[in-house]
């Protein structure tokens, strides 16, 4: 999966909403994927690779980058520029919320993005999530678990 999560983390529109720069070499890639790893063994973290069903061509990742099971956890979620706007995120990411209430108890989840991301602002309002604060030009949002 390297090539693609290098394709992606090296794209500048895709990563401008969560590193400083865009992934440069392709060793930056298999370090973040250890990371992924390394928090999903010390239960801290859940990333899964977002594949297209008809060829298996991963074009993004949506996860909990943030982890306390049983109480809260923060989403996080990236995908291809191609993809953008067919409601592949809409799917993944709702996937991942009812996971995250059902399997790993989260009694609630959250969703940080800069405020300038109306795309993701927007997803995050599509999904129910309710806007819970506006901070240093970030939105933050939350869900909370069904009754």
């Amino acid at each position: 999966d390297r090539e693609a999560i290098f394709r992606n983390f090296s794209d500048p529109e895709v990563t401008q909403w969560f590193f400083e720069e865009p992934y440069t070499q392709i060793e930056q890639a298999e370090e973040i994927i250890e990371a992924f790893r390394l928090e999903f063994e010390q239960g801290k973290g859940l990333t899964w690779a977002l594949v297209l069903k008809d060829n298996d061509e991963l074009v993004g990742t949506c996860g909990y980058a943030e982890l306390e099971l049983g109480s809260w956890g923060e989403i996080g979620f990236d995908l291809a520029k191609d993809h953008w706007r067919k409601g592949l995120m809409t799917e993944a990411l709702r996937a991942a919320v009812e996971y995250g209430f059902a399997v790993l108890q989260l009694d609630k989840i959250e969703l940080h993005t800069y405020s300038t991301n109306v795309r993701a602002i927007g997803l995050a309002r599509k999904l129910g999530f309710a806007l819970e604060a506006v901070r240093d030009d970030t939105h933050y949002f939350v869900l909370l678990a069904p009754e």
